[in-house]
């Protein structure tokens, strides 16, 4: 049985910042720039070095929650959850990552993409689906024709997703988005400053729904 109160904040509170960075103090700057900014979900991927650390420093916050993402085996969930991590993200379907966690009660959100992949991976025990990336298989559009015959599918959608169409993913039926870029300079630079403003417009906007 997993913890029902983690996934009914993921989907309440609906934004995911995944956190992408070079080094661990970069990814902090991040993950604290979008925390002053208001929001209440992190996800920090495992494609850099010092991941845990940075899972581990940012759970320290109260009332944030704070997954890990990219999480590829058991192997690596385990010491995402040996760092603290709330919820676990994976660019597949994975049912050893599925049972580890449910073990531990922790929610999982798993990559699929076609119906028959995103009913297997329900089967399994996901939480959540992962569609990625979203934007290369029709958008907004893609999962209203998902939801249509699926509509128990609690669905994420990341890969393209961005400041001026997130809302449509949502209204499209997502249970939550993954954004990333949108909190960053023009250029992609991780500024705390830059950060912080960019999530309280993205904070502002989700406030609309």
């Amino acid at each position: 049985m997993i913890n029902v109160s983690t996934l009914e904040e993921i989907k309440r509170n609906k934004v995911i910042a995944v956190i992408r960075a070079e080094t661990p103090q970069k990814a902090l700057e991040f993950g604290e720039g979008c925390i002053k900014g208001g929001l209440k979900l992190i996800e920090v991927t495992f494609s850099f070095p010092g991941a845990q650390t940075v899972i581990a420093e940012l759970s320290k916050t109260q009332g944030i929650l704070v997954g890990a993402g990219t999480v590829l085996d058991a192997d690596m969930a385990a010491k995402a959850l040996e760092s603290g991590a709330n919820f676990l993200v994976s660019p597949h379907t994975d049912q050893e990552i599925i049972d580890l966690a449910t073990s531990k009660r922790i929610p999982t959100i798993q990559g699929a993409l076609t119906s028959s992949e995103i009913v297997n991976a329900w089967k399994l025990g996901v939480d959540m689906v992962k569609v990625f990336p979203v934007s290369a298989v029709g958008g907004p559009s893609y999962i209203k024709a998902i939801k249509d015959p699926l509509p128990f599918a609690e669905i994420m959608t990341t890969g393209g997703v961005n400041y001026n169409n997130f809302l449509d993913y949502i209204r499209a039926g997502a249970s939550a988005v993954g954004l990333s870029s949108a909190f960053l300079t023009e250029d992609k630079m991780i500024k705390f400053d830059t950060v912080v403003q960019n999530t309280k417009l993205i904070v502002q906007r989700l406030s609309t729904l």
